[in-house]
């Protein structure tokens, strides 16, 4: 993983110097300057086409920063439709209609040109952004997919993929099982009784439920609230919402623990770290690596379908009385 995560900036490297050797740049509508490598310059790409590619994007300038690298982590996928004119200026999807398989492209925003765009306030920019910085992008097209439904399909299982690599290496190490045993002396401690899914998370059903079972493919609308085994501090709920299983919605642990129920069931999903948000947590969320969670659930519904949002009480009560409204 590491030696993918060199070769990705050693990639990033060679791209930009050759780009800044070259200065056959072209310049979007906005103003974005950008190269292609390999690329005939022929729009060819539908619109309902899907890219699979590896990015890097670094802060060039009083302190060279590394701010993304997909390099042996999970690919971008985007879009390749048409650049809307609303959309913000240097952005550098404006170019990514002309990429096809196997081309590369470096983009570069000028934070100076940005700041006199307004594109970045000079009060609000980040510590790591300076006057005179460059922000370079680097992009290494993977694929295309021709439909959503394609790319969606090799996106589950790049992610699958990944969990599986990650997971050999943790069993490998013995954190694999610290973590669970971890989880397992936080039941013991409070005298939980709790069965073990086949992932490895652990659940305690208060309530199985008489209603539809959850299973792969369903949509499930759960209320939830969330908390850390560690410490027992809420940092999520009382909440809702609704998820398809077996798609990635949601993290591993709480879909393996949904599935241990039928609708209208309650209970609680303890979840150690490596089936929670893992090594990579969300940017500017309140969990550390490997973190054990556990969710306080009720299965509101289980169905075929996405169910139709709700409307808001007075939305409803117009609709259903039509003419009844009280006169202002």
């Amino acid at each position: 993983m590491k030696q993918l995560q060199k070769i990705g900036l050693f990639l990033f490297a060679v791209l930009v110097f050759t780009a800044c050797k070259n200065t056959e740049f072209k310049t979007t509508s906005s103003g974005l300057k950008y190269k292609i490598f390999g690329s005939g310059g022929k729009d060819s790409l539908a619109e309902t086409a899907v890219l699979k590619m590896n990015m890097t994007v670094k802060v060039k300038g009083h302190k060279d920063t590394v701010l993304a690298d997909t390099y042996g982590k999970l690919p971008f996928f985007t879009g390749a439709r048409p650049y809307q004119p609303n959309q913000p200026i240097y952005d550098p999807a404006e170019v990514f209609k002309y990429l096809k398989k196997g081309d590369s492209m470096v983009a570069i925003v000028y934070i100076d040109s940005a700041i006199r765009k307004g594109m970045l306030p000079e009060a609000q920019m980040p510590p790591y952004f300076k006057k005179g910085d460059q922000i370079i992008y680097t992009y290494k097209v993977l694929d295309v997919f021709s439909s959503d439904s394609l790319a969606r399909n090799d996106y589950k299982a790049e992610i699958e993929k990944l969990q599986k690599n990650e997971e050999l290496a943790l069993e490998k190490s013995g954190e694999k099982a610290k973590q669970t045993t971890e989880v397992e002396n936080y039941l013991k401690s409070k005298n939980i009784n709790a069965v073990k899914t086949p992932l490895g998370a652990f659940v305690k059903i208060d309530n199985p439920g008489t209603g539809a079972p959850v299973a792969d493919k369903k949509f499930v609308s759960v209320k939830y609230t969330g908390k850390k085994v560690l410490n027992d501090s809420t940092f999520e709920g009382p909440n809702s919402f609704t998820t398809q299983i077996g798609v990635n919605g949601a993290i591993r642990g709480f879909e393996d623990g949904l599935r241990q129920f039928k609708q209208g069931g309650k209970g609680v999903i303890y979840i150690p770290g490596f089936l929670a948000y893992g090594k990579t947590p969300p940017p500017g969320s309140p969990f550390k690596e490997f973190e054990p969670l556990y969710f306080e659930v009720e299965i509101t519904e289980v169905s075929d379908s996405m169910p139709a949002p709700q409307m808001p009480p007075a939305a409803a009560q117009k609709i259903a009385s039509p003419g009844k409204e009280k006169k202002k």
